[in-house]
Order: C-alpha cells, then structure tokens, then sequence
C-alpha cells in the first residue's frame, strides 16, 4: 500500500486486506459485502450550491405582529448577504430556517407556533452552472416540486406530499450532485436493540450552518464520531464511506456477539424445539422453491411456447384451407353423382316409357277420331309399323349395355363422392385437432406470461430461506458466537487497519494544513493571543493560547463560533485547493453577537468574513444579525435584507 492512499485502488485496498487476514480475495470480499461495505475511496469533484433567490408568502396568525406575509429576495449570488433587523426576534433566524427546510426538506429552526402561517415557499438556488428552484406550493400540507433548469428546458426533478417525501427529493439530488455517501451508525438502544442508522443529507447540511453558542466544531451532532465522518468526507479523505461503514459494522459484530453472549443460558431449553421448526421452515421454503419458476426459465419457455405456439397456428391455418379445399371436391363430386344419377334415372324412364307405348293399341286417330278398322290394325302390325302414321318402327335395341355403361359412371360418382366425403371428415377432424393444439399453445404463453408479470415470491422465500439457514447455523454454535462471527470479526479487524494504513498518512498532510488554516483565520476574526491550532482525526481542535495548551470546547460562546467558522472554511479551502472533497461553500451564520462577543471582536469576524468572497469566488455566506456599524460598514446594502427600527423582517 502506498503512504498516501491516493495510489490505491479498490482492488489493491481489497488484496491488502485480504492478506492481513489470511483469507483469499473471494473470501474477503464475501464478509465484507455481507456487512454492506463497499471499496470505494470516496472522491468526488466539488459542486459549488448558491441560493439565487428566496421568496414566502402566508398570514402571521395572533398577537401584535398578525398581518400578510409576504418576503421577496430576488437576485442573490456569490459573497457575504446579511439579513439584519432593528431590533431581536424580527424574523432573522426564521429566514435562514427557511432556507436549511428549502435546501434539506427538514422544518428546523421554524418555531411550531408558526407552522400554519406560511402559505407557499420558493427557493432557487444553482449547484455549479445548473438551476433548480424549490416551489413548496402548500406549506402548511409540505407539497410541493422540486424543478430543474429554466423556461423551455425546465422540468420537474422530483414531486412530493408530505415532509418525509420532501427530504427524500432533497436529500437523493445533493447527495448524488455532492458525491456524498449516507454514513450509517450502529447503536444499541436501553433495549438491547440493535440497529443502524444511516445519517444522509439532513445531517450533512449541518455543516453549512454556524448556530450563536457552537458545541461541535463540526455539524450539530457528536454521536458515534460523526463530526469525525462528516469532517473526512467534505475533506475529500479516501475511504471515508468504507472506514465508517467498517465502524459501523464492528460496532454490529460487537453487539452481536454481546446478545449471542447473554442469551445462551436460555437458548439450551429452547434450542431443539428452535432448530426442529427452523428445519421445517427450510424444507418447506426450498420445497416450495422448486414449485416456483425462475423468471429466467419462465422467459426460455416462453420463447419455446411461442414458437409452438406460431408452428401450430400455421398448421391450424393449414388444415383451414386444406378444409375449403376439400369442400369445394365435395361439392363437385355431390354435384358429378347427381348429375350420373339423373342420367341413369332418364334412361330408365325412357325405356320404360317406350314399352308402355308401344304396347298400346290405339282404336281412332287421336285428331279426328276417326275408327281404325281390324284390318287396318292387322297389317300395321305384320308391317311392324305404327297404326296412326303408318311409321315403321325401329327395331328395338338391346339396353343392356347402355344401362351397364351409366350405371358404372353412376357408381363411380358415388364412390367419389363417398372417398370425397371421407377426405372431409378427415379434414375437419385434422383442422378441430390442429385448432385445439393451437389455442392450448396460446393457453400455454398466457399462463406463462401471467407468471411473468405476477409478483413473484421466490425473493422473499429465498431471503427468509437465508435467514433461517443462519438461524440455524447460530444455534449449532450452541449459544457462543460462531466461528463465521469470529472469521468475519477478524476481516472487519484487518480492514479497518488497512483502511486507516490507506488514509492516515493523507489525513494527517491535510490537517496540517487545515490546522494552519484555522490559526490563520481564528486570528483574522479576533480570537486574541492564539498562537497554535491543531486539528486531530477525531476532530478534536487543540490550542495554545498565550502559551497555555487549551482546547474548542474551553473557549467561550464566541470563540466557539469564530473557531468554528475558521475550521469550516479551512476545509472549504483545502478542498477547494486539492480539488476534492464535497462542501458546497454556503454558510448560514446566526447571530454571531447573540453571544458575550465584544463589538471588536464582531467587527473582526464580520471584517474578516466580508473580506473572503475576494479569495473564494464561489462561497456564499449569510449572517443574520441585528443591525450594527460594523453590518453596515462590510456588507454592502444591496447585499442585506433588513427591517428598519421595530418592523419585521416578514
């Protein structure tokens, strides 16, 4: 590993690691996404946020001060702005409340007795080049948008309804723009609880703000060293996220082992009962697994269906027309038998109609009636000839044959008729059987597309599967922790070794200069006879002040404050000079004379503040203070929103 840190990479980190305990890289990398850590060395390119106007509206509701309300501060930008009012509890600290809940989505700093008088809210602001504008359109209800960008390239980022959804919009752009990492904490509540806390944007705002009587040099919150977290992250310090989400997670392990520690006297009684239905629960769950289909599967087959399913459409589509086709030979044959039929019946009824005449004797012409006489009727019939009209009669023919010869054809049209008839059934038969393959194809596709879209219950039964399978594997190690908790503890150990080896070096370069920084501006803003500042890893900020060895939380109220605005802006600045880390460069100072700070004193802070903007171009501060000579000397006019006397600032 290089001394520096900045050399390393992930891989090189995680081999590192994986050597110290004398596990493989495989291994290593199991336990340590097992415990949610990521390799990750935590640098980013700083974003610059700057406010570009506030405005609110509502109606202040009781007492002396009731009336509309209506603030509008257009055109602000980069530099020191100060909010001052005539007098105290003009509104000062409720402007910069109003800004932290536009920029984090948390209502702090607002009193409670004014939540329902603020009607609509709107805050634009810019992260480097790009605009957003916070529109709280119903405040009272917190729903409102959150937009990106101007006039025909403007587009909603994010909607919200309630307070927890406004946070959420706020707290996924500024960690995602600020290349922030959620940092999570372990506690153990009275309980015996045990759970994380992950702490995102809300928390890491703080850092933006300087209350009048600082207890923290850095954000508002000391629990679980996460000024510490916060302090390397806006350093721009790598492994930052994993040094804290390793912390976080031997804090797990420790606490893990404490109750597996605590329960095991009253695990004995339990144990075999316990591990009996866990098993149960497992052969259940992996029985009921093997029933469920894997999407991937259900997508295999359903590419098999689909294709079954076209192949049988085109056989259906087939045997379809092969079913016209066959009716129109039905048709022609049913026509060809009739036909041979009615030509076979004709001869018939002709050869019997021949007979019948010509076995009549007719006795008188059928047009004069006049009497044939015997002899008459005698010679025509020796004469073979016909008594009417005296015609000889052919000689009669024998039918045989040409009777023979249709009632052949006429058999042959019904035998074509009946084969004709046959192909029919059989066509029919073919399409019904090819229509009921084809829609039990399509049933097929169906139930496996209605399995694709459905919810399925393979996640949850595969994670309860898990954590049954190590419920079960820590009551085999009979109320001690495991021997997995040992291995995994060891890993979690060398990693956090490896990870300060990676960073320290880096670290302690950086709060040198960072603690040189402090000095330099503690004294440009009035903190008398310090002569030495030095910031340590656990954000400890020690001094020596005329030649006495002292430390941040010693000072007075008003020292605290100016210390604390030195360290801010020191990171600020190696930051800014390194090119890494994640402050925005905004501050939120309330009050800095709310405190014993003397008139000198404020004078330098506000004197020192007013003279920054000329070394950061793009840091934006705000003091909400009464109105004094020494606002109206360093902060330009254009640059204060003020009350005059006893009016309020809204």
């Amino acid at each position: 590993m290089s001394g520096d840190g900045a050399q390393d990479g992930p891989d090189a980190l995680l081999a590192a690691i994986a050597e110290k305990c004398g596990r493989s890289v495989e291994d290593t990398r199991s336990v340590l996404t097992r415990h949610g850590i990521g390799i990750t060395r935590s640098l980013a390119v700083p974003k610059r946020l700057c406010l570009r106007s506030l405005s609110f509206f509502g109606e202040k509701k009781g007492g002396k001060a009731a009336g509309t309300i209506a603030f509008d501060w257009p055109e602000i930008g980069p530099g020191i702005w100060g909010i001052t009012s005539g007098r105290n509890l003009r509104g000062k600290s409720t402007v910069l409340g109003i800004i932290r809940w536009c920029l984090t989505g948390k209502r702090s700093g607002i009193p409670a007795e004014m939540a329902e008088w603020f009607a609509a809210v709107r805050l634009t602001f810019t992260l480097d080049n790009e605009l957003y504008e916070v529109e709280i359109a119903n405040a009272v209800a917190v729903r409102g948008t959150l937009w990106r960008g101007v006039d025909d390239a403007r587009r909603a980022q994010a909607t919200f309804g309630s307070e927890d959804g406004f946070k959420a919009a706020m707290s996924d752009l500024f960690m995602m723009q600020l290349g922030l990492s959620p940092l999570v904490t372990h506690t153990v509540r009275p309980t015996g609880e045990s759970l994380d806390q992950p702490h995102d944007w809300a928390f890491f705002a703080g850092a933006m703000s300087i209350e009048p009587n600082p207890d923290y040099l850095f954000g508002t919150v000391a629990m679980s060293a996460l000024p510490t977290r916060m302090m390397q992250m806006f350093l721009g310090i790598p492994w930052t996220s994993t040094n804290a989400d390793l912390v976080a997670a031997k804090g797990r392990l420790r606490n893990q082992a404490t109750q597996n520690r605590a329960v095991a006297k009253g695990l004995a009684d339990r144990r075999k009962d316990r591990i009996e239905a866990l098993g149960k629960a497992v052969a259940a769950a992996e029985v009921e697994l093997r029933t469920l289909h894997t999407p991937a599967a259900d997508r295999a087959a359903l590419a098999v269906a689909h294709q079954v399913y076209a192949d049988l459409e085109a056989r259906r589509r087939a045997a379809e027309a092969k079913l016209v086709a066959v009716e129109a030979d039905v048709a022609a044959a049913s026509e060809a038998a009739a036909h041979a039929g009615r030509l076979l019946q004709d001869f018939t009824d002709d050869r019997a109609a021949g007979m019948v005449f010509r076995a009549l004797e007719p006795v008188c012409c059928p047009r004069c009636d006049e009497v044939f006489a015997e002899d008459r009727r005698a010679a025509t019939r020796d004469e073979h000839a016909c008594v009417v009209c005296r015609t000889a009669e052919a000689p009669e023919q024998d039918p045989s044959e040409a009777e023979e010869r249709l009632r052949a054809a006429a058999d042959l049209a019904a035998g074509e008729l009946s084969y004709q008839r046959t192909r029919l059934r059989l066509a029919r038969e073919a399409l019904g059987s090819a229509d009921t393959a084809s829609k039990d194809a399509e049933k097929v596709c169906a139930r496996i597309e209605a399995r694709l879209a459905a919810p399925s219950r393979r996640t949850e039964l595969e994670a309860e599967l898990i954590g049954n399978k190590a419920r079960l594997e820590e009551l085999d190690a009979e109320g001690e922790v495991s021997s997995g908790q040992d291995d995994d503890g060891s890993v979690i150990e060398a990693a956090l070794a490896v990870v300060e080896d990676a960073f320290k070096p880096l670290q302690e370069s950086v709060l040198k200069e960072v603690s040189d920084l402090i000095l330099e501006y503690a004294v440009l803003f009035g903190v008398e006879n310090l002569e030495e500042t030095k910031l340590s890893g656990n954000t400890t900020l020690r001094l020596v002040k005329a030649g006495v060895r002292t430390s941040f939380g010693s000072q007075t109220a008003g020292e605290r404050a100016r210390l604390k605005i030195a360290a801010t802006l020191a990171i600020i600045t190696v930051a800014e000079r390194r090119g890494v880390g994640r402050h925005p460069g905004l501050l939120l100072i309330d009050s800095p004379g709310a405190n014993e700070m003397v008139a000198q004193d404020y004078d330098k802070l506000v004197a020192g503040l007013a003279g920054l903007p000329a070394e950061f171009r793009h840091l934006q501060v705000f003091v909400a203070a009464v109105e004094s000579p020494t606002i109206r000397e360093h902060i330009p006019e254009k640059h204060r929103k003020r009350a005059v006397g006893d009016d309020y600032l809204w």
